[in-house]
């Protein structure tokens, strides 16, 4: 009984150490003023859709990321959704060839989620950044720099971009007038997503 008593102080603060850190990681809402623009090209000449909906679950730890290149998991984890139909290029014929190549019907949603994103190396606002993204109901593991800044108390800002090409998703180019228009089959994400806590 005595060396039960002993080490039962040990116990009970290894057992509260998970719980302990993880209190640390905040949840964070997406701030309305974030912007995903997808950019492409074609025959006739460039083009870009805005995203005009997305919804995101996104968990920090705010001290982890104050450290900068000496940090941890400073982004727990991360979630991204996004409705085909809220891609909005500004033109009606434009978006209905665009949904039909994403197959709309099937897939109503891209998605993203992490895998992991650490600090790189020496750098206090780097992230390397992998995880998963589903396109067209094809999922690839992609890897990406993203860089975070803190906009303010509480607020930060997650920007960068992706070059992808369609065809990897087992997406065909968009196309009018018989073929004679043609969308490239590269296209670069461009994001820029501030998120703030509470």
């Amino acid at each position: 009984m005595k060396t039960f008593s002993r080490y039962l102080p040990t116990a009970l603060i290894m057992l509260l150490l998970p719980a302990i850190s993880w209190g640390q990681a905040t949840a964070f809402t997406l701030d309305p003023s974030s912007t995903i623009v997808v950019k492409g090209t074609s025959t006739i000449h460039d083009w870009e859709a805005d995203v005009e909906e997305m919804d995101i679950s996104i968990v920090l730890d705010s001290d982890e990321l104050k450290k900068g290149s000496s940090a941890g998991s400073a982004v727990e984890s991360f979630a991204l959704s996004v409705p085909v139909e809220s891609m909005e290029s500004g033109k009606r014929k434009m978006n209905k060839k665009m949904y039909e190549a994403l197959k709309k019907d099937d897939y109503p949603d891209i998605t993203f989620n992490l895998q992991s994103a650490e600090f790189a190396a020496g750098s206090d606002s780097k992230l390397n950044v992998r995880g998963d993204l589903m396109v067209a109901g094809m999922t690839k593991t992609i890897s990406l720099p993203v860089n975070v800044t803190q906009v303010n108390v509480g607020s930060y800002l997650f920007e960068g971009s992706h070059s992808l090409n369609m065809k990897d998703y087992d997406v065909d180019p968009p196309s009018a007038m018989l073929g004679a228009i043609r969308s490239g089959e590269e296209v670069e994400i461009v994001f820029n997503i501030i998120v703030k806590e509470g």
